[in-house]
């Protein structure tokens, strides 16, 4: 515990003296204890004891000489106002005399000369004197300002201000902490508290005092207590500063300057070469990467910083920024496990781009429109080393040139009108680390090309607006179902940009070039409604060409989802044996109605489908609506309203036997 002696006079003023030491009890609690000195109570060679002197007022250091060993320890008290006690001076008109009145005129002239310095200088504040009580200016005065020392204003004051007892000044605080060594977090906490309820002149000195604090605050709470071990070491590598978790690490004694090797010689092996980043080594039986830095001065080599991270904490990391990334949107969705396939065709196809996602060369995915080129590109980097940071697609095609610019670009603020006033980041930026995946690469602009290639050559982007050059690290994979070698050949597209992104092509097989992989596929988007298909829909489905490819084979599929049955421009065009003989598929349709019409009650629709079906007959409601009425026409059927369904009549029955259909 440290002894603060508070040096005054005498002891004429008891409750200021109380209020006082009430106040550094309340700064410094239970770390100081107060010891009050009254001078005129000393011998003529007594000596004050204490860690700290704090003296009232400075004309009261030619009194102490005799009585203090080291000046060095003392402090000159300085006061403040409590802020809610200037709003009634506030209050006061300009140019108004106001009197001011302490216990001794040095306390009133300081209490004068504070009251003008906090921005009251518009009020005529004149300091009273009791020897001079007699003079005449005071008696036209009506207002008395005071510090708790209502029983010393003189009678004639009308209204009495009282701003309660002058607070010791924040700068005081300050300079016994330091003395004192008593710059403690509980004495900083109670000090700031201190300040946000005092007003005082030196204003300045509380705002320095704050940043100070705040930024060696954060210096302790971000980088000695941080997660990551930091070292920094002179050109000698003599240890200038480590962290909370280095001295952990390697059980440094926070005040040692030693050089590192003496400290941990595997650590100096480690980093006497030259500057280097995401380097493993082993400490305490686990993991970790490190980085080192060379610090300069303008263009001095002042020393280098190091620093480890942990192997687990860089997990926990990824993990979280991948979280982060779904939630905006920027990541891959799909791996290879999500591609459907049986055919060779495919399993080349897969072999290829396995093999190309774990390099980072540009890859080239050729492709009729809906083979699943993105779905391949995302498989692609979900399964490269960059599968942790961003993915981020963008047809091309969807843009306007002048959009598609400052969509993969980026731009400043105010670039042009109706940007965003605080500018925008490009897809090249967010995908940082990661990969952008640029669909139908082929329909972007002669210019945009050009932009296209500096970015691969250079990897550095300019945001539309701006003269500053970024760097980026980022996987490109483009995509297209355009010939690009023939439009290299018509000059649309530059071919030394062809070359750029065609490092390693991929060909995305069309559907009808993998016909084994039609059911599989199907089978995936229609679930438990594949086991309703019959062979003659699974052949139909197999025999089909699939210009849209898997885009139009799962449209189909939620169509069949939908209505039980396939689209009729793929049933009719897979059964022109059935539909080159209507005759035979209304004869089947008779016989059917035949074989359940009673006197009150016929066929419906659905039905006749699903017994045409098992006959393996496929056909479509449309041609099914066809045929009744063309049954009709014939008088073969009655077609009643609601549920009651198509009836066969006398007419149809004679045909049947006519026909004699089994």
């Amino acid at each position: 515990m440290k002894t603060i002696s508070v040096v005054y006079r005498n002891r004429e003023n008891l409750p200021a003296i109380i209020h006082l030491q009430e106040s550094l009890e309340f700064i410094f609690e239970n770390y100081v204890q107060v010891k009050n000195v009254f001078l005129d109570e000393l011998e003529d060679d007594e000596i004050i004891e204490g860690d700290v002197y704090l003296v009232i007022f400075e004309k009261m250091l030619s009194t102490m000489k005799n009585h203090i060993r080291n000046f060095n320890k003392i402090v000159i008290m300085t006061r403040g106002i409590v802020k809610k006690n200037i709003l009634e001076i506030q209050k006061i008109p300009p140019n108004t005399n106001v009197l001011v009145v302490n216990d001794c005129y040095e306390s009133t002239m300081q209490t004068a000369f504070e009251l003008n310095c906090l921005g009251l200088s518009y009020i005529n504040f004149i300091p009273f004197d009791e020897k001079n009580n007699s003079v005449e200016y005071y008696n036209d005065i009506q207002i008395a300002i005071t510090p708790n020392e209502e029983h010393l204003v003189p009678k004639f004051i009308k209204e009495i201000i009282n701003i309660g007892y002058r607070q010791i000044g924040y700068d005081t605080f300050v300079k016994l902490m330091e003395t004192g060594k008593l710059n403690l977090k509980l004495v900083n906490r109670n000090l700031i508290a201190h300040m946000n309820n005092i007003v005082e002149p030196n204003a300045s000195f509380r705002k320095d005092y704050l940043n100070s604090y705040l930024k060696s605050e954060m210096l302790d709470k971000f980088i000695f207590n941080s997660k990551d071990a930091i070292l920094l070491i002179d050109t000698d590598y003599n240890l200038v500063y480590s962290n909370n978790k280095l001295n952990k690490l390697l059980k440094i004694d926070n005040n040692s300057n030693e050089n590192i090797s003496l400290i941990d010689y595997k650590i100096y092996n480690f980093i006497i070469n030259d500057d280097f980043e995401s380097k493993l080594i082993e400490l305490n039986g686990e993991n970790y990467s490190a980085e080192k830095t060379t610090l300069k001065l303008i263009d001095q080599i002042v020393g280098y910083s190091v620093i480890f991270k942990n192997e687990k904490d860089i997990r926990d990391l990824e993990i979280n920024l991948k979280d982060n990334l779904i939630k905006k949107g920027l990541y891959a969705k799909y791996t290879f496990k999500d591609i459907i396939y049986n055919s060779e065709v495919m399993k080349q196809c897969i072999s290829i781009a396995k093999k190309a996602s774990l390099t980072n060369y540009n890859i080239l995915i050729k492709g009729e429109s809906g083979t699943g080129k993105e779905l391949l590109a995302q498989s692609i980097h979900n399964f490269s080393n960059r599968s942790n940071m961003p993915f981020v697609a963008i047809n091309c095609a969807a843009l306007p040139e002048s959009l598609l610019e400052s969509e993969l670009f980026g731009y400043e603020s105010g670039s042009f009108t109706g940007a965003n006033k605080h500018g925008k980041l490009g897809l090249f930026e967010q995908a940082n680390r990661g990969t952008i995946f640029l669909d139908e690469i082929g329909d972007i602009s002669y210019n945009l090309q050009s932009q296209l290639l500096r970015v691969i050559q250079e990897r550095q982007i300019m945001r539309i607006g701006s003269d500053k050059l970024i760097s980026i690290d980022v996987r490109i994979i483009v995509a297209t179902n355009k010939n690009l070698e023939e439009k290299v050949v018509k000059g649309i597209f530059r071919n030394d940009l062809y070359f750029r992104l065609n490092v390693i092509p991929i060909e995305m097989p069309p559907l009808k070039n993998r016909r084994e992989d039609i059911l599989l596929i199907c089978k995936d988007f229609l679930g438990n409604n594949y086991s309703d298909i019959t062979k003659e829909e699974k052949q139909i489905l197999i025999n089909y060409d699939w210009p849209g490819n898997v885009r139009e084979l799962e449209s189909t599929s939620n169509y069949y989802k939908t209505l039980g049955e396939f689209p009729s421009y793929i049933v009719n065009k897979n059964n022109k044996h059935l539909k080159n003989n209507v005759k035979t598929i209304t004869d089947v349709l008779l016989q059917i109605i035949n074989e359940n019409s009673l006197s009150y009650h016929g066929i419906g629709r659905t039905k006749l489908l699903y017994e045409l079906k098992i006959k393996d007959i496929v056909i479509s409601d449309a041609e099914v609506r066809r045929l009744l009425q063309y049954l009709k026409d014939q008088q073969y059927i009655k077609i009643n309203l609601g549920r009651s369904g198509s009836i066969i009549t006398e007419q149809g029955m004679e045909y049947l036997r006519t026909k004699k259909i089994e």
